[in-house]
């Protein structure tokens, strides 16, 4: 009784709150995210809707409840509407300080040393600037001089939502065991793929969610927005497929969600779509995301499994890739959409502008701040899967029986 009249409850929401501007997020000067619990929210649907209202419900699907972040003031205004919500008491919080995770200089040093150390292996480049003028350094690791297109590609990226600090570390360990493994497997794939390494897309927002000692929960860009003292676009729904189309994300600027004024509006998104569209090489790749414990394929915009524009051989080579990554990983792999709805996201670009085979990959620990003891399992709990998709990059369908070319 009491989960029907949730699902009643919701329902009726549709149609007074979806699309409503809601109370200002946090900005430069603004009220602080905090972290709350959402109570009663068992179905994607549920999930689904939360998003489509403006709400960052994070990425854990929990049988009966989401986490919220948010300010106080769009809390209590989602507890009016009905809701259960509750403050979250977070207690895995890390310190500004923790010498182990690296802040955007740190980083910048680690992956320029990694190549300074490997010369005839790696290889830096840059997709571009931030919107803050920061470089968006990556690293090429193979054993061709030249960046060489005949061989197959795979890119792996980092930290499209700023507070995902714990996706860097995992991005860095991924460089460094390409560039440094003895293993002949793994240097075997140096000698046969191009394998891309772009540790952070979002250094503003990350630097920003590092100011004044403290954490403020923050996802987006830092590109100002069309209102005053509003800033920042979500990276992961600014891409042009699908862009806007079916409640995955917002287009009110003080929304977590907002995917922009238009698709590609963010400099960061527009200059990986233009480096993956010049490598037609790249066949597949990760997006690192947290944290929920999740291996996500195409598509989030819809909740058909094999819709219109998605061959059933590629759905199956999904499917059995991701059972694949799951088994070496321990996370749970399924459809995007089986989270909630996204639309505008790279693994919906990915597949279904390009006609690449991509993957998010939703870290652990239990909290976007987990501590930094964590860093090394988690980096270490990834590798096998990140191998698996580079060895499957020259053909991602074989692994069902479909040969390429």
């Amino acid at each position: 009784m009491r989960r029907a009249l949730v699902l009643g409850l919701l329902a009726a929401l549709i149609v007074v709150f979806a699309g409503a501007a809601r109370s200002a997020r946090a900005d430069a000067t603004g009220p602080a995210i905090k972290p709350f619990v959402v109570y009663g929210v068992y179905t994607r649907e549920q999930r689904s809707l939360l998003v489509s209202m403006g709400y960052d419900i994070g990425e854990a699907a929990w049988p009966d409840h989401v986490e919220l972040f948010a300010t106080q003031a769009d809390a209590d205004a989602l507890a009016i509407r009905g809701y259960r919500v509750a403050p979250q008491v977070r207690t895995d919080d890390f310190p500004p300080a923790d010498s182990k995770y690296h802040n955007y200089k740190e980083m910048v040093r680690y992956v320029k040393a990694i190549a300074a150390a490997h010369p005839s292996t790696v290889h830096l480049f840059s997709l571009g600037e931030s919107y803050e003028g920061r470089d968006l350094i990556g690293a090429r690791v193979s054993d061709d001089a030249t960046d060489n297109l005949s061989e197959p590609g795979v890119f792996y990226v980092g930290q499209h939502h700023a507070r995902e600090h714990l996706t860097v570390e995992v991005v860095l360990s991924l460089l460094k065991m390409f560039a440094e493994s003895a293993n002949p497997a793994v240097q075997q794939l140096v000698q046969t793929r191009q394998i891309y390494i772009v540790p952070s897309l979002n250094p503003d927002g990350a630097e920003f969610d590092l100011t004044n000692d403290s954490y403020h929960y923050w996802r987006k860009n830092r590109q100002p927005t069309n209102l005053p003292n509003v800033y920042g676009t979500d990276q992961n729904r600014n891409y042009d497929y699908k862009w806007g189309c079916c409640g995955g994300s917002s287009s009110d600027p003080h929304s977590e969600v907002y995917r922009g004024p238009s698709p590609f509006s963010t400099p960061e998104d527009s200059r990986l779509a233009e480096f993956v569209v010049a490598h037609p090489n790249i066949t597949t790749g990760i997006s690192y995301h947290s944290y929920a414990d999740l291996i996500l394929y195409p598509y989030g915009y819809t909740y058909d499994d094999i819709p219109s524009d998605m061959r059933r051989i590629d759905h199956k080579a999904f499917v059995k890739i991701g059972a694949e990554m799951s088994r070496t990983t321990g996370y749970t792999a399924q459809q995007s959409s089986d989270l909630y709805i996204t639309d505008g996201d790279w693994n919906d670009w990915m597949y279904g502008a390009q006609h690449r085979y991509p993957f998010t990959i939703e870290l652990s620990g239990n909290g976007f701040y987990p501590p930094d003891e964590f860093i090394k399992g988690e980096a270490k709990r990834n590798h096998a899967a990140a191998l698996y998709v580079a060895t499957i990059a020259d053909c991602p369908t074989a692994v069902v029986g479909r040969n390429c070319g």
